[in-house]
């Protein structure tokens, strides 16, 4: 059934969805910096992410609902976390447009809409936690980074973007 419904599901949509939409499409001048902080929830545990990673951010956004679809409910939680980051209202728009695209269910809006703690799971899976190490990396999603790059993972996310670019003209 999960291998069926991954094919209901529009994955391109997944990037429009992205609070942080307008702001990968934007000049990423401060000004634009300035309206993405202006989104964040500063009573967060995950604001600095928010703040000082917007594209490791995002890459766990995309990541994450990608491991949802594939059927991995315990992903939940971490989504949480990342819209636990955003102010409410953003919050529940980002949320709502997760179930009218059809990418999560009832009963995952419902799951997502309740309060969480920030312990950490028992559970690991090491196989998602490499994906997403690969995709912070790689930057599968094609976000293109305009302001300085600090981490490494941004520096070798902005190079294989730009290789892939290249390539693909």
């Amino acid at each position: 059934m999960n291998f069926f419904f991954k094919f209901l599901v529009d994955l391109s949509k997944l990037e429009n969805i992205s609070p942080l939409y307008s702001y990968w499409h934007s000049d990423q001048n401060d000004l634009d910096e300035k309206n993405r902080l202006s989104i964040a929830n500063k009573d967060s545990p995950a604001l600095y992410l928010f703040e000082k990673e917007p594209y490791k951010w995002e890459i766990l956004f995309q990541s994450i609902i990608r491991e949802i679809i594939n059927g991995d409910l315990s992903s939940l939680k971490g989504l949480q976390v990342l819209l636990s980051s955003l102010s409410l209202e953003v919050r529940k728009k980002v949320s709502r447009d997760l179930l009218e695209n059809k990418i999560i269910n009832q009963e995952c809006f419902a799951q997502l809409n309740k309060s969480f703690d920030m312990e950490p799971a028992t559970k690991t899976n090491l196989l998602r936690f490499l994906r997403i190490l690969l995709a912070i990396f790689t930057n599968p999603y094609g976000i293109e980074l305009r302001r300085k790059r600090i981490h490494i993972y941004e520096k070798t996310g902005f190079l294989f973007n730009n290789l892939k670019n290249l390539y693909s003209k």
